[in-house]
């Protein structure tokens, strides 16, 4: 896989959000444009930053603090738009929760690579996730929100964000939710949340933008998707997990995991968009650049029953359950072991990363730096150990490698051409490891296909 043209990425997004404006003249959109929103601004890193915020409906007969969904738009996509298409007030406003809509610098978040939004270099060094974090505690101390009820999502760049936050921030958050992300390769190794974090995953299986089996971009080569839930399945310290059917959709569920940790992905049969329970012209003209939208599911609706079985009063989460149309989704038969399971983790396996080197465990308490050096153009692969031929094999078990595992006996894919750290010098010369082959997508039915590729 190549890297993606930026001028085709950004044409995409700019044009899709064209397609997407022109789709505000509905009822919903009507209805909520009647909204009691407003326009507010929260000193962060020496700057005046914007947000949107969205009190629901009732709020001002019952005054105090409220549950508070932070959402994060995408790449060159304002935040009014992404409120207008998401359909999340309908749910705060059902739910009485507060939803915060904030404003990335040129409609682009620095989301953890060492580019912004993972095709424009990184030239003004801002902290967007600081920003997040600043304007939580606004509305904490304005008492909007209730600091032990708040939560975090983000599509796209803005998954990526949130992805960013969940490892540096643990403990400001009850729990994440991403669209359309996969994490960065680096995020293996520096990943290091103070606590085991509740984070619902949802991914496309049609999306151009950000693939399913993962992808480089400038600033860090991105997992696939199945990694990146084993990820912080690992990082949670869960056990096997469980698969559920839904319509268009298959949910893994890490449930049984370290108290306070719960992973739940969601592979969604459509492209570069939420899924949601009704789709019309508009989402069919975004498809073309996009892909589909997937409906059946309702992406607000999933994260928002996810979400409130975290924090309050009572932090003991109740059973979780897929909202399909008023429907519970269909357990599967038994708890279903998959490719990306993790294994039974160690006492605190959130604290501590174990080391194939019999090393002691390094502590994970406090905030640390997701890329160790995010201004490299190589961040990408950082941590991969290449073959040195006649290096001492202690040399080379000292160096930091993405493919050393989190948990004793966790699986971590090698790409071709490299060797796991601390192989003897004769024995790396002839290891070679198995690159998996993403399959060709269907033949296009306007002209043959070239036989190079047969």
């Amino acid at each position: 896989m190549h890297f993606a043209k930026p001028s085709v990425l950004i044409g995409a997004l700019i044009l899709s959000a064209c397609a997407l404006l022109a789709g505000t003249g509905d009822a919903r959109a009507q209805a909520r444009r009647a909204a009691p929103d407003t326009e507010r601004t929260v000193a962060s890193g020496g700057l005046n930053r914007e947000y949107i915020l969205h009190m629901p409906r009732g709020a001002a007969a019952s005054p105090g603090p409220r549950p508070l969904v932070i959402a994060l738009h995408g790449a060159l996509q304002p935040a009014g738009m992404m409120q207008r298409y998401l359909d999340l007030d309908a749910v705060a406003d059902r739910e009485g929760f507060v939803v915060a809509y904030p404003k990335g610098l040129n409609l682009l978040w620095n989301d953890g690579r060492s580019s912004i939004a993972g095709f424009i270099p990184l030239l003004y060094k801002r902290d967007d996730g600081r920003f997040i974090v600043d304007l939580l505690d606004r509305l904490v101390a304005e008492g909007i929100a209730d600091p032990s009820r708040v939560y975090l999502m983000g599509f796209s760049n803005g998954g990526f964000l949130t992805a960013y936050i969940a490892c540096r921030y643990a403990d400001r958050f009850q729990a994440y939710a991403t669209l359309m992300m996969t994490v960065p390769v680096g995020y293996s190794d520096s990943c290091r949340p103070s606590r085991p974090i509740p984070i619902l995953l949802m991914n496309g299986t049609y999306d151009p933008i950000v693939p399913m089996f993962g992808r480089p971009t400038p600033g860090a080569r991105l997992m696939s998707a199945n990694a990146t839930a084993a990820l912080f399945a690992r990082l949670d310290g869960c056990a096997k997990p469980e698969i559920s059917s839904a319509p268009h959709a298959r949910i893994t569920r890490w449930k049984r995991c370290a108290p306070g940790g719960e992973v739940a992905y969601y592979e969604v049969a459509g492209g570069h968009q939420p899924p949601s329970q009704s789709t019309g012209a508009v989402d069919a003209l975004a498809s073309v650049l996009l892909g589909p939208r997937s409906s059946g599911l309702d992406a607000p609706e999933e994260i928002w029953s996810f979400f409130k079985r975290y924090g309050g009063p009572s932090a003991a989460p109740v059973a979780p359950e897929t909202v399909i149309a008023g429907r519970p989704a269909q357990p599967a038969t038994a708890p279903v072991a998959s490719t990306s399971a993790a294994p039974t983790p160690p006492a605190r396996p959130a604290l501590a990363l174990a080391s194939t080197t019999g090393a002691k465990p390094a502590p994970l308490s406090g905030p640390a730096p997701i890329l160790r050096n995010p201004d490299s153009p190589a961040t990408a692969w950082q941590g991969i150990v290449p073959t040195t031929p006649g290096a001492p094999v202690a040399a080379q078990a000292a160096v930091p490698a993405l493919h050393r595992p989190l948990v004793a006996g966790a699986p971590m894919p090698l790409q071709s051409d490299f060797v796991r750290a601390g192989t003897a010098p004769a024995a790396a010369a002839s290891a070679r490891t198995t690159v998996a082959m993403v399959p060709l997508p269907p033949p296009s039915p306007l002209r043959r296909r070239a036989a190079s590729v047969q």
